[in-house]
C-alpha cells in the first residue's frame, strides 16, 4: 500500500499549473508562463513540499528557459522542451540534465 506523503506539508501555488507529473518521491510541475513570469516555469518538489530543483538552475549556464512541454520518460526521467527548442532529459531526483539536444 502506497503511503500518501503529501499530508506532511501543504504547498500553495499562486501560479496557474499547466502540467503535473508524479514520480515515486518527486512531483514535477510546469506552470503556465505569463508576460510577467515568462521563465522558470518547471519545478520539482519532494513529498515533504520542498523544492528539489527549478529549470533555471538545471539549465545553467544557459539563459533562463521557458518550458512549453513536458513528458514522463520512465520512473526517473522527465523530458522538457523549451520555447527556444532545447530538448532536455532530466533526472527528476537530482535535477541533472542527462541528455541535451535542439529540436527544430
Amino acid at each position: 500500500m502506497k503511503k500518501n506523503l503529501y499530508k506532511e506539508k501543504n504547498t500553495t501555488y499562486t501560479k496557474r499549473i499547466a502540467d503535473v507529473i508524479e514520480f515515486e518521491r518527486i512531483t514535477v510541475i510546469r506552470t503556465k508562463y505569463t508576460n510577467e513570469h515568462p521563465t522558470n516555469n518547471l519545478i520539482a518538489i519532494n513529498y515533504s513540499g520542498d523544492i528539489v530543483w527549478e529549470i533555471d538552475t538545471v539549465a545553467k549556464p544557459l539563459e533562463a528557459q521557458t518550458v512549453v512541454s513536458i513528458g514522463k520518460i520512465d520512473d526517473r526521467h522527465v523530458r522538457a522542451i523549451t520555447f527556444t527548442g532545447l530538448n532536455l532529459l532530466i533526472d527528476v531526483e537530482t535535477g541533472k540534465v542527462v541528455e541535451k539536444s535542439v529540436t527544430k
